[in-house]
């Protein structure tokens, strides 16, 4: 009795004592807090003050134990002390004067330099900073660079868990934009995420949408935005939409243009004239739509000087025209106009505004730099003369690069492919246009599924250089993929995955294959013009009346490297997965996004390796098609249809992929997927094509009934897209 007694007292002691560790630990964890230390001077800054609230927001989050407080130090373990600096106005980013033939776009310096240590008992980080938006880019530099936050998609972050302050008491860490402006160009002639959104006020939370991106832009030290005004918005009731749109961009540190043209036809895009109107003549027209679009206080015009592409640029049909425009632009509206660049025409293309203050957009396309020998875009063997462009105009010009991080068409997303090289090529140009010391880094971009975030966002990450003290943080293709899925196990997976698509896909020339035809390129000649690589041969001469041997010469390499990237880069998928499936504990949210980011980069890689083996198939069974054709069983079509019968198994499995990747879209499937009506040329969603995957049924049916031409299974509005009655009404 004695000893079940004393048993059961010792119990009793035991639970006090654990409750009462249980109550410490709660205490402790409770009376955890940090706060942000910000001047009544600064928090009359907008730019200052969303990104001071965002900031504290965020960290709660991240801390759910704590309080997070903003000027509250009395007993705060961590404080923040932000500098104070003057406060901006709604539109920080005049242009300068024009005492020179330089037109500057002026922008706050967003430089910032973080340094912690002890002080009376706290940790104490000081923030330097010259400027609000430096102040803004310090808290999210230290959230993402320092505290392991990831602001990956507009939708979508990884937040970490933390239940104490993780950073040490003493460190310094710094950041440098390494371009004076950098953002972001919203190519809304293609039906991606915001494209309704910025261009229909109508559209339901089209300006919560927008202003998320916003957020997103901020969040990633991002100081600009643009987008392609379409000539279907309804100009009574969007400029208020656009308003305020620029306001909001404004109280984010983020300037706001928009892409206008002088008279496009192709897309639906925005003409300032319409050429074959000639009452009121061609100044009025313009005066009247620049008086139109400057009720919205646009920090940048740029300008598109081309009938489309392929087509005159009208510069040359009515150089005093565009010379008025730009006059117009920077004289009246005292804002800088940037004009717009293509890799069209090669080297030989005039690529220059007409007045000598105004600024430049050096493009360039795909998954391509500018400066390596071999780029098939367009007809042009690379892209270097861009290079030179952006060497002569910088000297004396606002210059921008203009590189794509997607191409859409038929070349990545709507396949679909996720293109590696992006990466590659992306970092190696910014370190080439930093060099040269260009003003902007402006990158066009078409949608972010299939993870095409991963580009939008590395891009983010590479256009500022980091520093722990004095030393630079280094940063390769893959660091940004690194940092947001740090598992050492997958890193050689991601390394070789890199590789095997430079290789098979750049070096093997496959894009060539692994890209879908595209309209243009399936007319006849001299109508089939070039835009993304493709084949040096006409699949449709090569069914009629090419030999077996002329077949087996064009065909028999591209076969042999389709299988063997398909071969290695499945194995790579698999492995991969196999790894996934090892380790399927649950675990904490930032843990659970991981893993969901992870599971949909390796399902497009599982894609893109299922569509090397789908092509490989079509062409066996066209080299099958010649083989019936020109041997003596001329009706026996059963090689040809067992290789189409293969394809079709191969599509159907990556069907299964693709439904499994719909199940992850941020935004609505209707909108990305479905047929719909667009205010763009185009009647669905941007990943209607990779919903269904109709170019790869599309090559199967080619090879079946023979037909490589433009009309065999159109799916474009071609009506809308050529918009040939814009020569007459606007």
């Amino acid at each position: 009795m004695m000893s079940t007694l004393c048993h059961m007292v010792w119990i009793l002691v035991v639970a006090v004592i654990l409750i009462s560790a249980t109550d410490a630990a709660s205490a402790s964890a409770s009376s955890f807090s940090v706060t942000i230390q910000a001047s009544p001077k600064l928090l009359l800054s907008p730019v200052a003050q969303a990104a001071i609230n965002d900031t504290r927001a965020l960290l709660q989050q991240a801390m759910p134990s704590a309080h997070i407080s903003i000027n509250n130090k009395a007993g705060t373990q961590i404080v923040i002390v932000l500098p104070d600096t003057s406060p901006s106005t709604n539109r920080p980013h005049p242009l300068q004067p024009a005492s020179t033939a330089k037109n500057r776009l002026s922008t706050p310096d967003r430089s910032y330099r973080w340094k912690s240590r002890s002080e009376a008992g706290q940790t104490v980080l000081r923030l330097q900073a010259r400027s609000p938006q430096g102040v803004a880019c310090g808290l999210y530099g230290l959230l993402q660079g320092k505290l392991g936050f990831r602001f990956h998609h507009p939708r979508e972050s990884v937040i970490p868990e933390y239940h104490r302050w993780p950073l040490p008491d003493h460190f310094i860490f710094s950041g440098r934009p390494r371009f004076e402006k950098s953002g972001f160009h919203l190519h809304t002639m293609h039906p991606i995420e915001l494209a309704e959104q910025i261009l229909n006020p109508d559209y339901p939370n089209a300006f919560e949408d927008v202003a998320r991106y916003i957020d997103w832009l901020a969040r990633n030290g991002q100081n600009t935005m643009q987008f392609v005004l379409l000539r279907g918005i309804d100009r009574d009731r969007w400029p208020s939409h656009a308003a305020r749109i620029v306001e909001y961009a404004h109280r984010r540190g983020v300037m706001c243009g928009v892409q206008i043209s002088l008279s496009m036809l192709q897309q639906q895009a925005f003409q300032s004239i319409t050429l074959l109107r000639l009452y009121p003549g061609y100044r009025r027209q313009v005066d009247d739509t620049l008086a139109w679009l400057f009720q919205i206080p646009w920090d940048f015009v740029s300008l598109e000087p081309t009938m489309g592409e392929h087509l005159p640029f009208l510069n040359r049909l009515v150089p005093d025209i565009q010379a008025h425009l730009e006059r117009q632009v920077a004289e009246r509206y005292h804002t800088l106009l940037l004009f717009g660049t293509h890799v069209i025409g090669g080297a030989d293309v005039p690529r220059e505004p007409q007045l000598a203050g105004s600024g430049i957009l050096v493009h360039s396309v795909m998954c391509y730099s500018v400066s390596e020998t071999s780029a098939p875009v367009y007809g042009n063997r690379n892209q270097c003369f861009m290079l030179q462009t952006a060497q002569k105009e910088q000297p004396r010009r606002e210059t921008w690069y203009w590189p794509e991080s997607s191409y859409w068409v038929g070349f990545d997303t709507p396949i679909p492919l996720l293109l590696l090289p992006y990466l590659d090529a992306r970092r190696q140009d910014i370190e080439t246009m930093a060099r040269l010391e260009v003003n902007g880094h402006l990158t066009f971009t078409s949608g972010w599924e299939w993870g095409y975030w991963l580009i939008d966002w590395s891009i983010a990450r590479w256009t500022w250089e980091y520093r722990d003290a004095q030393t630079v943080r280094q940063s390769s293709s893959l660091t940004p993929l690194m940092e947001i899925l740090p598992d050492p196990r997958l890193r050689p997976i991601w390394k070789e995955a890199l590789r095997l698509q430079n290789h098979y896909l750049k070096e093997r020339d496959l894009m060539r294959f692994m890209a879908a035809a595209t309209p243009f390129s399936e007319l006849p000649h001299p109508f089939d013009k070039p835009f993304q690589p493709a084949p040096e041969f006409n699949y449709s001469r090569l069914l009629r009346s090419a030999s077996q041997r002329e077949a087996d010469l064009q065909l028999g390499r591209p076969i042999r490297d389709l299988e063997e990237y398909a071969r290695t880069m499945g194995a790579l998928s698999k492995r991969m997965e196999a790894m996934l499936a090892m380790d399927d504990r649950a675990g904490n949210p930032a843990a659970t996004m991981r893993r969901k980011l992870v599971e949909e980069l390796n399902r497009a890689l599982a894609v893109s390796s299922l569509r090397a083996s789908h092509r490989a198939m079509t062409l066996r069974a066209l080299s099958a098609r010649v083989s019936e054709r020109t041997g003596n069983s001329r009706r026996d079509k059963s090689n040809s249809a067992k290789w189409l019968s293969n394809a079709r198994l191969v599509r159907h499995q990556a069907l299964d992929q693709v439904r499994q990747q719909e199940s992850g879209y941020r935004y609505p499937l209707p909108l990305l997927t479905g047929r719909r009506e667009s205010i763009t040329a185009y009647p669905f969603g941007y990943l209607y094509p990779a919903s269904r995957l109709y170019f790869w049924e599309r090559e199967e049916q080619q090879v079946e009934h023979g037909r490589f031409d433009p009309l065999f299974m159109n799916l474009w509005d071609v009506s809308r897209t050529l918009g040939l009655e814009s020569l007459f009404f606007r």
